[in-house]
């Protein structure tokens, strides 16, 4: 499978190979769990420092061995196999989504039913209906809450403690002694090893915008939906600044990780650009719900792969909708945008989070 990206009017080249935009995308990965390892060395220690080194490690090996495995089952070349399958992209952004907590265990299952369920079952890359890092992630926090948390010695203090996201208050939205706005952006926390530090993940998008290698309004439509949505929970419920209560939701958690390397994958997004900014913002509204209303602290993956499984419906019901009128389309962008704000608004109410 190739997809075509249109270039840039002072670029010579007429289009660009999935296996030079995927190896790019790798290597901006590699940027973010390279940050990653430094945080952890600086803030939390050696130990914390080398095992998110090895955590990225057992990931890669595992996603290998898997492609391996099933290139001798199906008969296929090893190598061509695995550099055509891309999983260590998928490997690379299910590991970041992790905590230094985590098990080796739960990472090795992780990866491997991730790839395997995610990908192989469908027919490969370009056929998952599903982002497989995302399902990856589902089933780990689902499968292995303790192999999340952590085994009480292995790690400091500073990281069997209760994150940002299970810490906090959602109905006034203020943060926990220390913490700060600034502090959330340049990402001095504990918390997954490659969500935490918006500054570098804001670098990340920029540059993947850049390059279009990631579609920037799949990620502006995400992260303006969501604070758009928090801005006016935050004016319902009262709060002494809602802006500041809408922008944590964007800095806390892994929703702006998601916003760069998630909900831009082209393979399970839809393809039209109205589509893609309702994808955005269904995806924002349910990241909401579940942190506010639901008995999850995060939900930022669960959103993004429910709205995985819609992106056919969205594909449909916009199908020759882009030649509309542009009122028209933003005034069914508004309207939806409005609606996603009531339903946030009136589950929190009735739920008594407010």
């Amino acid at each position: 499978m190739k997809f075509r990206i249109k270039p840039a009017p002072f670029q010579r080249s007429t289009k660009r190979t999935t296996k030079g935009i995927m190896l790019e995308l790798s290597l901006v990965l590699v940027v973010v769990w390279f940050v990653a390892i430094l945080m952890n060395y600086t803030l939390m220690g050696e130990a914390e420092g080398t095992k998110t080194i090895l955590m990225g490690d057992v990931a890669l090996v595992a996603a290998f061995v898997t492609d391996v495995v099933t290139a001798l089952i199906i008969k296929k070349n090893v190598w061509q196999y695995f550099v055509g399958s891309y999983s260590y992209v998928t490997a690379l952004i299910f590991v970041l989504t992790l905590p230094v907590t985590v098990s080796y265990y739960a990472i090795v299952v992780g990866i491997v039913l991730a790839i395997v369920f995610g990908k192989i079952v469908f027919g490969g890359f370009g056929y998952n209906p599903i982002n497989p890092a995302g399902l990856g992630r589902i089933i780990v926090a689902l499968s292995f809450s303790l192999a999340i948390t952590g085994v009480p010695g292995l790690v400091s203090d500073a990281t069997t403690s209760a994150t940002i996201t299970s810490a906090l208050n959602w109905k006034d939205g203020i943060l926990p002694d220390g913490f700060s706005l600034g502090r959330l952006f340049l990402g001095n926390y504990a918390g997954a090893i490659g969500e935490t530090s918006a500054l570098t993940l804001l670098i990340a998008g920029i540059y993947l915008s850049i390059r279009k290698i990631a579609d920037p309004r799949l990620m502006v439509s995400y992260t303006v939906s969501a604070f758009l949505i928090t801005l006016f929970m935050g004016l319902a419920f009262g709060v002494a600044n809602p802006f500041v209560y809408g922008i944590t939701h964007i800095l806390v958690g892994g929703l702006a990780f998601g916003a760069v390397f998630m909900v831009t994958d082209p393979v399970t997004t839809p393809t039209s650009p109205m589509g893609k900014i309702i994808f955005g913002l269904g995806a924002a509204a349910i990241t909401i719900l579940i942190r506010v209303s639901g008995a999850l602290p995060e939900g930022v993956v669960f959103s993004i792969v429910f709205m995985n499984l819609l992106t056919p419906i969205i594909d449909g019901l916009v199908k020759g909708k882009t030649t509309d009128k542009i009122g028209q389309r933003w005034g069914v962008i508004l309207a939806l945008l409005v609606l996603a704000i009531g339903i946030n608004i009136g589950v929190a109410f009735l739920g008594g989070v407010a």
